[in-house]
């Protein structure tokens, strides 16, 4: 195919040997590095710089006949129906291997409308989040109202394998995609829909985008700062939670189908609001309100000191550190009245207003530049990173060293393009970059495929979907801890996978350190810990005795899966290592979610997420002219990287299935957070300028914001697309007239006074109750919708009232506490959620059941104090 002539592949994560003899061959062909990024072979106008100083690495195909891509969705055919709100899905899945057809409608589907534009030229082929978002899909150009366009998407469906749809609300859904239908069609469909809000709901007719599903999931009340209006996160990150949610129910759905021959396809539904809502779990656990009654409020987890040089860092400090920066504070002369005694008003869930702990780390960071401020910390093992924007990330040593920014070649724009890394890096054999296709460019060949097919071989009787065990048999070791690695592994219990926590009261994890509901840490009550952990089972063991760590080996030889999130090395001193385990189980896979990279000085630096966005440029993105680069005001990447997590080893188990072959997975969270801001990247890349803060605005939709209403602190959030919608808001506000205004009559035109529009919208907000007017809105066909908070999405929104269901606590009390339920709503029977074990709780049936220890031998290890 010619889109593949402008591949790029990354380099292997581990020796192979064809892998690294194609490698060799390709340097050989290549004769090293040349060519300059950016405009006509040359960077644009600004700072020059030679590609191999800005981390890019120019775009090649490997040699032929030389494939060391990963092929784990090798044979697996998608077929994309998605707007924006899920494109980045169909993105992942052809990452993976995945043969991806964009089916479009004449005049090209609606990511390509997305702005803005390479060169500020609108077209079909120029916007950078169409580039990004659908490189390496195929294009096929189809009329589907015409019977023979129906007619020819129907052969599609016949042979696919995966079809992923968006519509702008359940009314608003094709009727010609409804899942019975398809069912008839092909039973074997793993068939996943996105909407803006669940269509089991009472707003399930509501129509939303990325900022209004945002702010009723409550994401969006976390952003920004206190007194100020609430912000919309950087790069949809709404669409990008559904995005991530919809590539890992489809590896689920296919898990579960390939498990055993004769097994049916699966639906399932995926809302905006739920999926952003999962990004408030730490910042707003809900315990917060249904134990301590509060509500957590801007500038939630964010946070950017601003240091002497005018550079800013985002620093977090532990308790467990907590002297050590009682010491920095007096090594730097700052005087405080803080002292050991006060180490929990560091912990996460600690009230920042009038915080000293807050008072002292802003006196500190002013005594510092930027980066020597991140170096200091990093020798008191304080978790801390500086505040990057594009151009400062371009020359960074770190992204240097980890080829992060890489180039495709568009050879119809005449332009290299810029990518970071793929969002699934982390697969062992590499990932093939490819460019995003021309409107129709591959109609021919997919149409020519389709009649040269055989007949298809009957379905026969198939069994019934059963999701929720897609992983049964499949057994996970799970070292992980805090948050990001622990849901990931969760997200694998859920669907039926064994996952046994390794864990010791002597280091324990520190969401066993929440409190209870009177206040007091209680390492089995904390509501964060049971949402990260629902499902699994426990294993206490000293990993510090020899005794201890054999046992995890004779565990690991009876399991599939590996997972850590330690930093570089610490497995492999523990005696865990990839070499190590591979001696144990030779298919073994084992996944590494380390926060920065392998590699580069950063590699060893201890991180959490909020603080791993703030090096993601992340924060320059978004917030208002002058203003702090606070960025998202969560932990972004503790939640968007168990999607990738699960995905990455529901693929490797995928590709074990098809060669018999493990592998390790190298998931760098903060190379996973920079790909999800692949569009804004390219079009720095493009133009050499740093991105603007969005300030709640958008390039396709003019009225667009956070407008206040009736009320402390009370807001709304309304964004029009179309002169129509415009029109219906106009009319809603008794306003009419405004419609016709000259200076509102188009999209352009109120682009142009966007100042002046949002005022009079603003006046009018004002005296409204925010939840009726969002009702008034949406009745007219204008999406809208509060700006809800941990109270609001716990009581008041109709929408959620089952996102959150209650387990209970093992003993005599029985504490009910509300657990997070996925957004993955599956057209099969439900699972409850499973409360979090105890520590050590399957102690004794792991090593007796499991292993088959002896009651003798059980009992010796009990003695010597190694299983605690």
């Amino acid at each position: 195919m010619g889109i593949r002539g402008a591949a790029l592949r990354l380099p292997l994560r581990r020796p192979l040997e064809r892998a690294d003899l194609c490698r060799d061959l390709g340097d050989t062909l290549r004769g090293g590095r040349s060519g300059r990024t950016g405009r006509g072979g040359r960077l644009p106008r600004g700072p020059r710089r030679r590609a191999d100083r800005v981390g890019v690495r120019p775009a090649h195909p490997t040699g032929r006949g030389c494939s060391v891509s990963t092929e784990a969705l090798a044979g697996v055919r998608v077929l994309d129906l998605a707007d924006e709100s899920a494109a980045l899905a169909s993105r992942i899945l052809a990452d993976l291997g995945a043969d991806v057809v964009k089916v479009e409608p004449p005049g090209g589907g609606a990511t390509r409308r997305v702005g803005p534009f390479l060169d500020d030229r609108p077209g079909p082929e120029r916007g950078f989040f169409h580039l990004y978002h659908d490189a390496g899909k195929r294009s096929l150009v189809l009329d589907r109202s015409t019977r023979e366009g129906a007619a020819t998407f129907q052969r599609l469906l016949e042979r696919a394998d995966v079809l992923v749809e968006t519509a702008s609300s359940a009314a608003l859904r094709d009727p010609a995609l409804e899942p019975g239908a398809l069912r008839g069609v092909n039973p074997r469909l793993i068939h996943a829909t996105v909407l803006p809000f669940a269509s089991q709901g009472e707003w399930r007719d509501w129509r939303a985008n990325d900022l209004v599903a945002g702010a009723a999931s409550g994401l969006v009340w976390l952003c920004g700062e206190a007194g100020a209006p609430p912000l919309q996160g950087s790069a949809r990150p709404a669409y990008t939670m559904a995005s991530l949610a919809v590539a890992t129910g489809v590896m689920v759905g296919l898990s579960d189908r390939e498990r055993s021959p004769g097994r049916a396809g699966v639906h399932f539904e995926v809302s905006l609001q739920e999926a952003a809502c999962m990004a408030t779990l730490q910042t707003a656990t809900p315990t917060f309100w249904s134990w301590f009654g509060r509500i957590p409020g801007r500038p939630g987890l964010s946070n950017a000191l601003r240091c002497k040089d005018g550079g800013f860092v985002g620093l977090l400090v532990r308790p467990g550190r907590f002297e050590l920066f009682l010491d920095w504070l007096e090594e730097a002369g700052v005087e405080t009245t803080l002292g050991p005694g006060d180490a929990h008003l560091a912990e996460v869930g600690a009230p920042r207003r009038n915080n000293p702990v807050a008072a002292a780390t802003l006196e500190l960071a002013a005594r510092y530049g930027r980066d020597a401020f991140s170096d200091r910390a990093a020798q008191a093992e304080i978790v801390c990173l500086p505040i990057l924007d594009f151009p400062s990330m371009a020359e960074h040593p770190h992204f240097l060293a980890n080829e992060q920014f890489l180039e495709v070649e568009h050879s119809p724009l005449g332009r290299r393009l810029g990518f970071p890394r793929s969002p699934v890096d982390a697969m062992a054999r590499g990932i093939e970059l490819r460019r995003a296709p021309l409107p129709g460019e591959h109609g021919k060949a997919v149409l020519a495929e389709l009649e040269q097919a055989g007949p298809l071989p009957p379905h026969g009787s198939l069994a019934p979907a059963e999701p929720h065990g897609a992983l049964s048999g499949v057994r996970v070791v799970d070292f992980c801890w805090v948050l990001a690695g622990p849901i990931g592994t969760r997200l694998l219990a859920s669907h039926g996978a064994d996952v046994i926590r390794i864990e010791s009261s002597r280091h324990p994890d520190g969401m066993r350190s929440q409190p209870g509901p009177d206040g007091r840490p209680n390492p089995d009550l904390g509501g964060l810990f049971h949402t990260a952990n629902a499902g699994k089972r426990s294993l206490a063991v000293d990993l510090s005795t020899e005794r201890g760590r054999d046992v995890v080996r004779q565990l690991i030889s009876k399991a599939d899966v590996v997972t850590n999130n330690f930093r570089p090395g610490a497995l492999e001193r523990m005696g865990f290592g990839y070499d190590a385990l591979r001696e144990i189980r030779p298919d073994i896979i084992l996944l590494n979610l380390p926060g920065t990279h392998k590699k580069g000085p950063w590699a060893v630096r201890p991180t959490m997420g909020n603080v791993v966005m703030a090096a993601s440029g992340f924060n320059p993105l978004m917030g208002f002219p002058g203003g702090r680069p606070r960025g998202v005001g969560v932990a972004y990447p503790d939640f968007t990287s168990p999607y990738l997590l699960a995905t990455s080893v529901m693929a490797a188990l995928r590709e074990r299935a098809q060669t018999g072959q493990g592998q390790e997975l190298d998931l760098s969270q903060l190379s996973a957070t920079i790909s999800l801001l692949g569009a804004e990247w390219m079009q720095y890349h493009a133009t050499g300028v740093q991105p603007p803060p969005a300030s709640n605005r958008d390039p396709d939709h003019a009225p667009h914001g956070v407008f206040a209403t009736r009320g402390d602190d009370e807001w709304i959030a309304i964004a029009v697309r179309s002169d129509e919608e415009w029109q219906r808001l106009a009319e809603a506000m008794g306003l009419p007239e405004l419609a016709r205004d000259p200076r509102f009559a188009s999209h352009g035109a109120r682009k142009r006074h966007e100042d002046s529009l949002d005022g009079i919208l603003t006046r009018w907000t004002r005296t409204e109750d925010r939840w009726e007017l969002a009702e008034r809105l949406q009745g007219a066909g204008v999406p809208a919708a509060p700006v809800e908070h941990l109270r609001d999405t716990l009581e008041r929104d109709p929408q959620l009232r089952d996102h959150y269901e209650s387990v209970r606590s093992a003993g005599a009390e029985g504490t009910v506490i509300p657990v997070d339920r996925e957004c993955l709503r599956f057209a099969a029977p439900h699972s409850p959620v499973r409360r979090a074990p105890l520590q050590g709780e399957h102690n004794e049936a792991i090593l007796r059941d499991l292993l088959g220890l002896s009651d003798e031998a059980y009992t010796e290890l009990v003695l010597a104090e190694v299983l605690v």
